[in-house]
């Protein structure tokens, strides 16, 4: 019982979601998303894609890693498209004293043309 209370307090897990209901994939930030301007589109077909990093002890930031990664994906999740519609961004993390894991889960339309 010892050994199981123990291992609660040395992991972590946490969640968090985000939703926007449009995106412009040219001027996307994780810091400060602002909705653009658009003319009113209907959604088409759904996408998702999901993303993770790890690191160890203190050798890199997962968390930043994956953001620029993500950030990179959700230009191409739309192929001719410079909008997301109706996303939502999931975080997860977990943490070990040694090790730690982010993912980053994006799910959006496409708007039809």
């Amino acid at each position: 019982m010892r050994i199981i209370f123990i291992l609660l307090v040395l992991v972590s897990c946490t969640k968090k979601y985000q939703t926007y209901h449009l995106i412009d994939v040219n001027d996307f930030s994780f810091e400060e998303a602002r909705p653009p301007i658009a003319k009113k589109m209907m959604p088409k077909n759904k996408v998702s894609r999901t993303h993770c990093e790890g690191q160890v002890l203190f050798s890199s930031n997962a968390q930043k890693e994956n953001q620029r990664y993500m950030q990179g994906m959700i230009k191409r999740m739309c192929d001719n498209s410079s909008y997301l519609l109706n996303a939502r961004l999931t975080e997860t993390w977990w943490t070990t004293i040694i090790y730690s894991r982010s993912c980053y889960t994006m799910e959006a339309y496409c708007p039809r043309e």
